[in-house]
């Protein structure tokens, strides 16, 4: 941007700067407020792959190391739904996604296997401790608070496999695509659940 016929002044140069950053410096601010009764996770946040992204193996195996972390969390949430959940639907519904999980999960394996790339047989550190705060939650805190992260982390599963599913890697996109209408299924089957759950305490 020309500046002719302005003189500016060094200092108000550095105190804009200075300002600006300040507006920007503590993101933990808007971080917290979306932590609350497990509807906003941070592991539920959506996959910044585009497709474009997806044209080289860095993307690739990005996608491979989420996609597997993402399977694995799914699968352990899922088992202690089938533990914990005071409601059948949920109980029902939580076996079903370690049915369709654990088969994902197997073949994602296999696929990343054939790439050469190792996936994660661990959660991180952070995924744990949202497994752990789960674990803590009993009745219909559990209830509300695993069905919730159910539709949060489909959401971002979902926008995770249709990036992959324009990948140039032709192996890539037909798991993709493949493991997509499940996902979706999934999505569904775990937002009418949420809003029965919410009618039903909504009633009490």
């Amino acid at each position: 941007m020309k500046t002719q016929g302005f003189k500016i002044l060094p200092v108000v140069i550095l105190a804009s700067a200075i300002l600006v950053q300040g507006c920007n410096s503590d993101p933990k601010k808007s971080d917290a407020g979306s932590m609350t009764a497990g509807h906003q996770m941070a592991h539920s946040a959506p996959t910044t792959d585009s497709t474009d992204n997806m044209k080289n193996g860095t993307a690739v195996n990005r996608f491979l190391e989420e996609a597997a972390i993402s399977g694995l969390v799914e699968v352990q949430m899922g088992k202690l739904g089938e533990e914990k959940a005071s409601l059948k639907s949920i109980k029902d519904f939580a076996a079903t996604i370690v049915k369709d999980h654990t088969a994902a999960n197997a073949e994602l394996k296999a696929l990343a296997e054939k790439k050469g790339f190792p996936v994660p047989a661990e959660l991180s550190e952070v995924k744990q401790e949202h497994l752990n705060d789960l674990k803590r939650a009993m009745g219909k805190d559990f209830d509300n608070y695993y069905i919730n992260m159910m539709v949060e982390d489909h959401i971002s599963d979902i926008a995770l496999f249709e990036g992959a599913s324009k990948s140039p890697d032709t192996d890539v996109s037909a798991f993709a695509k493949k493991t997509l209408p499940v996902l979706q299924k999934h999505y569904n089957e775990s937002r009418e659940i949420s809003k029965l759950f919410d009618q039903n305490m909504g009633r009490k």
